[in-house]
């Protein structure tokens, strides 16, 4: 059944034990938005850290706040998918639990998507917690820009002329541009389209599922922007960082997904298998330390 749009905004957040930063986001979150009409939507991946519990005590001080328990780690793509379903916002915004606001721009995302409505999905401006900017937005990814980037071998002869072009660094993250791919840790998208492209492609589990969902916008004729007046404080890879090497083979099993789904099956399959190589090689040379 379609869930009509009674609300401005519902705020995907994910969580998988980061209890005390959950908090403060969804605080930040209330003491900060004015004039949205609003709620948060929290999937909770199994958390054993008492999670369920703060949020429970939460719920009877703050409005507008809905929790979907799961008994285990969906991940991402799965977690956000559930949030769309009972969303009733006109935007639906992906927002990490390790983020936390300092201002109204909440407010100003929105304001910019009512005025604009050929952008289908913008991000904001992240900011890290020693108030240097997070390099996010960039053009779209290839084999070859990952090569360099991410494989020990690659980054021996990378190429910085088409690094800079592929991250956008021409451009000052205070202004707004056009971009091929927002940043899902704090991304806002019409729900409509969410809808109609049917949420996150579930095959990824928490990589290149950015890349997946803004291709798929832009395939529907909608451009994706970076809001520069929009801000968010964000710790950066709070769960992430604590699956150790697993974080690394989930990487590179939807940098995987993502190549043969988009048109790289060589190419994509070629530098998995030197990652995973790569890793391999790590991982011996960390055992014999």
């Amino acid at each position: 059944m379609k869930i009509k749009n009674s609300l401005d905004l519902s705020i995907s957040i994910v969580s998988y034990n980061t209890k005390e930063l959950l908090i403060r986001c969804i605080k930040s979150i209330y003491k900060q938005t004015k004039g949205v009409k609003l709620e948060v939507i929290v999937v909770d991946n199994g958390s054993k850290d008492g999670t369920i519990k703060e949020i429970l005590n939460i719920k009877y001080q703050i409005s507008n706040i809905k929790l979907i328990q799961n008994k285990r780690n969906l991940f991402f793509t799965k977690a956000n998918n559930q949030a769309l379903e009972v969303a009733r916002g006109k935007y639906f915004l992906i927002l990490n639990s390790d983020t936390y606001f300092v201002d109204n721009s909440l407010k100003k995302m929105v304001d910019y998507m009512e005025k604009n409505p050929d952008v289908g999905a913008c991000e904001g401006l992240e900011i890290y917690e020693n108030n240097k900017l997070v390099p996010t937005a960039s053009k779209f990814s290839n084999p070859l820009i990952d090569f360099y980037e991410l494989s020990i071998v690659g980054s021996k002869f990378k190429n910085k002329k088409l690094i800079d072009s592929y991250r956008l660094v021409e451009y000052d993250r205070k202004d707004n541009f056009e971009i091929d791919v927002g940043c899902d840790a704090f991304l806002l998208v019409r729900k409509e389209i969410m809808d109609k492209i049917g949420g996150y492609d579930e095959r990824f589990f928490l990589f290149y599922t950015e890349n997946d969902l803004c291709l798929r916008i832009k395939k529907l004729g909608y451009r994706i922007v970076h809001v520069g007046n929009s801000k968010v404080m964000h710790r950066v890879s709070a769960s992430t960082g604590k699956l150790g090497w697993r974080k690394m083979d989930l990487y590179y099993n939807d940098l995987l997904t993502y190549y043969k789904k988009h048109g790289f099956i060589v190419a994509g399959t070629a530098l998995f298998l030197l990652l995973n190589i790569e890793e391999f090689i790590l991982k011996l040379l960390k055992k014999n330390d």
